[in-house]
């Protein structure tokens, strides 16, 4: 069984499998692009007063990778990220390496098999992770949109959603709508840490059907004066995908762009 971000649902393993992040809204799309509100920028300031304010570029962390949810084997695992727009996640499988690269609009999956399959250009351009994407330094840039869409309740939490989208630049609107990558960002309205992050994704293969992506975010810990969280979570239609919980992060590490591309 394979559990990845792009290629292929996870397999049922038990006749009723547990659901996850039912509460969850699939993103829409607003309109006209370029909508910066006022409430939702004041959110991302407060976000990253928290978090922390220094030049990001990326992180490297090692740590361990477990599959679905009656898999509980521990395997070892290395996520990579490169200015927002380069994400790699290495982890051992069963049956060998996973390795998941993205390099802009263009990413892969090597399966561990050996076998390579293509991501669609909309859901490389979402990444694996979304979580550093307001510390980038020209978040949001001209062109994108960041909207406040008020408090919802997720898992019996009261989180603040805020809608961020983008879209091919200088392109007609029918070319934007369907280039258009939307992530909904879920913040605690009192600690304004990124709880969760949600895309809705297409995969190869799938008949183009829409498929509802969360990630969660747990473990914050200080580093290097930027506060990071250690484990992620991601499930795919509600289903679990995989846990990455990391032990070691070094943030900005020196990483070339070949290496987010087989």
């Amino acid at each position: 069984m394979y559990l990845i971000i792009g290629c292929t649902l996870a397999s049922a393993q038990s006749s009723s499998p547990a659901v996850f992040d039912k509460d969850v809204p699939i993103p829409t799309i607003t309109e006209p692009f370029g909508q910066w509100d006022a409430t939702a920028l004041n959110e991302i300031v407060d976000h990253l007063k928290v978090v922390g304010t220094s030049p990001w570029s990326g992180l490297q962390g090692t740590g361990q990778i477990t599959y679905g949810v009656e898999d509980t084997t521990a395997y070892s695992a290395t996520l990579s990220i490169l200015d927002g727009t380069g994400f790699r996640l290495d982890g051992q499988t069963a049956k060998g390496e996973l390795s998941i690269r993205i390099n802009g609009g263009r990413g892969k999956i090597q399966e561990g098999d050996g076998h390579l399959y293509p991501l669609l250009p909309n859901t490389a351009k979402s990444g694996i992770v979304q979580f550093e994407l307001p510390r980038l330094a020209n978040f949001p840039y001209s062109g994108t949109s960041l909207l406040d869409r008020g408090l919802v309740v997720i898992d019996g939490r009261s989180l603040h959603r805020i809608t961020y989208e983008t879209t091919t630049a200088d392109a007609s609107e029918v070319v934007r709508k369907k280039n258009a990558v939307i992530t909904d960002f879920y913040f605690d309205p009192t600690s304004h840490l990124l709880i969760k992050s949600a895309n809705s994704i297409r995969i190869d293969g799938a008949g183009n059907a829409d498929f509802l992506r969360v990630i969660s975010y747990d473990d914050y810990r200080s580093v290097q004066g930027s506060m990071v969280p250690f484990r992620f979570t991601q499930t795919l239609n509600g289903q679990k995908q995989w846990t990455l919980q990391l032990s070691t992060v070094q943030l900005n590490p020196a990483l070339e762009t070949s290496s987010f591309e087989f």
